[in-house]
């Protein structure tokens, strides 16, 4: 199922059957991930539409179905919070996984970014104050999400934002030990922290802020903050010459946005400001 339309005529209208007996109609294909393609279903009682996640098991890594999947699965029907995609109900029919949740109508971050080239500072402030509503939320519970970027931060019709795919997300509090750290190095390597990159057991909160700041500087730059071509380099630039506002830019938003941009993708974790530190920074207030 990735790449191309793998299903046969046979296979969709079997699958098609399948959610008509729990109540659903399936319509077109939205989106695609590695092991999963994302397609609108409508609740047939009301006309609601949704989005429906079809996960193959048959195509993905044994990892993947093993250790991520069942973590997804388990979060996602656990998250209730405005600001994140609300999971209605998974089905399971073989080795296909269907996850129905939010349908979000105005596309993701990204595809509003490369439309218009950048957001206002004004929208900026509002959907980022959302963004971190959100995660504070998410690490309250226990719950990193380890591959925030623009194109897993969905618009609402009523443009409210919610964060979505929970593929690479974790429960990361170990009742037993108390242990926080991750090892596992995953989601997107153009939003990962140095302390992700390095390969060394990181913190998967501080790790979250810096995808923040990164969406954040995407946001208002329009651009990227470091060029991911050759991961060397850029660890070598995030932790030796740090982000750079471009001079434009500064002309055009306030001292107190900028000053966050900075200090949020600041490469030492002991003085990366946290999540709640961010929600009372001089921009968000």
């Amino acid at each position: 199922m990735n790449g191309k339309e793998a299903l046969t005529p046979r296979e969709f209208l079997r699958i098609a059957d399948f959610f008509a007996t729990n109540g659903y109609r399936l319509g077109p294909k939205i989106g695609e991930g590695t092991y999963s393609k994302v397609r609108i279903a409508e609740r047939s009682n009301n006309g609601e539409f949704l989005a429906v996640k079809i996960i193959d098991k048959r195509i993905a890594k044994k990892s993947y179905v093993t250790k991520f999947l069942p973590r997804e699965l388990e979060i996602a029907v656990l998250v209730k919070h405005p600001n994140v995609i609300c999971t209605y109900e998974i089905l399971h029919q073989g080795e296909l996984v269907y996850i129905i949740m939010d349908y979000a109508e105005r596309g993701d971050l990204l595809q509003l970014i490369q439309t218009c080239g950048g957001v206002s500072e004004k929208e900026a402030k509002r959907m980022f104050k959302e963004m971190a509503e959100a995660v504070k939320y998410l690490h309250n519970l226990g719950i990193a999400h380890r591959d925030l970027k623009c194109e897993n931060i969905l618009i609402m019709r009523d443009k409210r934002i919610a964060l979505s795919d929970f593929g690479f997300s974790r429960l990361y509090l170990d009742q037993q030990h108390g242990d926080v750290t991750s090892k596992t190095y995953c989601g997107s390597r153009a939003y990962a922290s140095p302390e992700l990159l390095r390969g060394a057991p990181y913190d998967p909160r501080t790790n979250d802020v810096w995808s923040l700041g990164v969406i954040l500087f995407i946001m208002i730059c329009g651009k990227m903050p470091f060029d991911d071509r050759n991961l060397k380099l850029m660890l070598k630039k995030q932790m030796s010459e740090g982000v750079t506002v471009p001079e434009t830019v500064k002309t055009q938003v306030s001292s107190e946005c900028v000053r966050l941009v900075y200090q949020i993708l600041d490469p030492n974790t002991d003085s990366r400001p946290g999540v709640v530190d961010i929600l009372q920074s001089d921009w968000l207030n």
